[in-house]
């Protein structure tokens, strides 16, 4: 017999970052007790290390979700709105009809929450890998969260005290994309860039499928000194790098090469690009992104998919928003 699980009010009021209850508290504590049992029916987090705690975290985000939506409030009407302000619709991979109403419940946002819940990458939580949005297991279990939700929302009391950034930092919401650093004819330029640009003819990407290749073009064409130390020694186990030159300097990118679908990149690799692009807009530290997103932004990435159907229209349209909720704090980094 399968041991009954609780969810007990500690966690909740963490989330809130409270130590004391309020008269709503109870109420929504009882919710994601009700909701757990639902969750636990579905196989969605089989295989994970410790399914007890991903359900349980699946039902408190739910009780959140509703806290927020009662009250018209909150982080997550901070995420839709933020979400339409910047990418013209309320939530990323869906297509949604005029039967979405943000300031309801809606099928789709507790869709958007479970593939939120197993697609995460955090200090806590390491990439590992993204469900897919569509996949017919969440959809199943989205439908039976939202019938009961539905059915509670009449009935639910109004929280004064709402969560905070349970969905989304916000932080992370009020991040500007910055625009890629453009070379103008005439403007002073660092000497590596002077450089780079004269080696490669005006490309602003050069491509090396080796730590030696790469290590001749620094003192060759970079013209930095010849010392083991000065020449960027802890590249040395990687290959197919890829050289960026901009304004802002010349950033070097291990391990990427193959992706880039560049006139004078004799490395690339459509059939690799489409097993592994992806991980670059979900990995932290796996691409700069000045160069992820001068790869987007000149079409340089187009064979970039996620491993499931509809991978590639999934992560070319919503791109940006996946690299942000993955990368985090490596999106727009330093």
């Amino acid at each position: 017999m399968m041991r009954q699980s609780k969810i007990y009010m500690r966690p909740w009021l963490e989330i809130h970052h409270r130590t004391k209850k309020t008269d709503t508290d109870e109420w929504y504590m009882e919710l994601a007790n009700e909701l757990l049992p639902l969750v636990m029916t579905f196989p969605l987090y089989e295989g994970n290390p410790d399914v007890a705690e991903d359900q349980r975290r699946l039902a408190l985000t739910c009780a959140l979700y509703l806290e927020d939506c009662v009250a018209d409030a909150g982080n997550w009407r901070e995420f839709i709105h933020w979400h339409k302000k910047s990418y013209g619709r309320y939530l990323p991979f869906y297509s949604l009809t005029e039967d979405y109403l943000p300031d309801e419940i809606n099928r789709e946002d507790i869709a958007f929450l479970l593939w939120a819940l197993s697609s995460t990458s955090s200090d806590s939580f390491p990439f590992n890998d993204v469900e897919n949005p569509l996949d017919e297991t969440l959809h199943e279990l989205a439908d039976v969260l939202y019938e009961r939700l539905d059915a509670a929302f009449e009935s639910a009391p109004i929280s004064d005290e709402l969560a905070s950034n349970w969905m989304m930092d916000r932080r992370l919401m009020e991040k500007e994309r910055e625009p890629l650093p453009e070379i103008v004819p005439g403007a002073a330029l660092p000497t590596d860039v002077e450089h780079f640009l004269e080696a490669g003819k005006g490309e602003p990407l050069m491509f090396f499928d080796s730590y030696d290749a790469l290590k001749f073009f620094f003192v060759h064409s970079l013209k930095w000194e010849d010392d083991e130390e000065a020449l960027l020694p802890e590249l040395a186990e990687f290959d197919n790098f890829v050289v960026y030159g901009n304004p802002k300097g010349v950033l070097v990118a291990p391990d990427v090469a193959k992706y880039f679908a560049a006139g004078n990149n004799p490395l690339y690799d459509a059939a690799t690009t489409e097993e592994e692009a992806y991980e670059m807009f979900c990995e932290g530290g796996l691409c700069p992104f000045d160069l992820l997103k001068y790869g987007m932004e000149h079409n340089l990435l187009p064979e970039a998919q996620f491993p499931f159907e509809n991978g590639k229209a999934l992560l070319q349209d919503n791109w940006d928003f996946v690299a942000r909720w993955f990368l985090r704090e490596f999106y727009e980094g330093d």
